[in-house]
């Protein structure tokens, strides 16, 4: 089996709700770090879910990124194939994320 630490997505939020990562057929993943950067000069939510979008499924609930600002998450999230990340920001083209983990294979 085939082991990669590495970027497993990034991008910027479109202020609905976006599917930031979705583990390839065949694969495992552990997303260990997920970064969310601010970059508007106003004040921005975002939430973050593993393999949905209900309360049920949170792994972020809403927090407030400050302008300027980053928020990230530093933990351990174990996916199987087909599970997903998803993401809901306050406002379009503000919020910006990059997602590190390892995939095996």
């Amino acid at each position: 089996m085939a082991e990669a630490y590495k970027k497993l997505g990034q991008g910027i939020l479109s202020g609905g709700v976006d599917t930031l990562y979705t583990v390839p057929g065949s694969t495992e993943a552990i997303v260990k770090h997920i970064t969310l950067v601010n970059y508007s000069v106003s004040n921005r939510t975002v939430k973050l879910w593993h393999d949905g979008n209900a309360d049920t499924n949170y792994i972020m609930p809403e927090v407030t990124i400050q302008a300027g600002g980053w928020a990230e998450f530093d933990g351990v999230i174990c996916m199987e194939a087909a599970d997903t990340l998803k993401a809901d920001a306050s406002a379009a083209t503000s919020i910006t994320y990059t997602i590190h983990g390892l995939e095996k294979s």
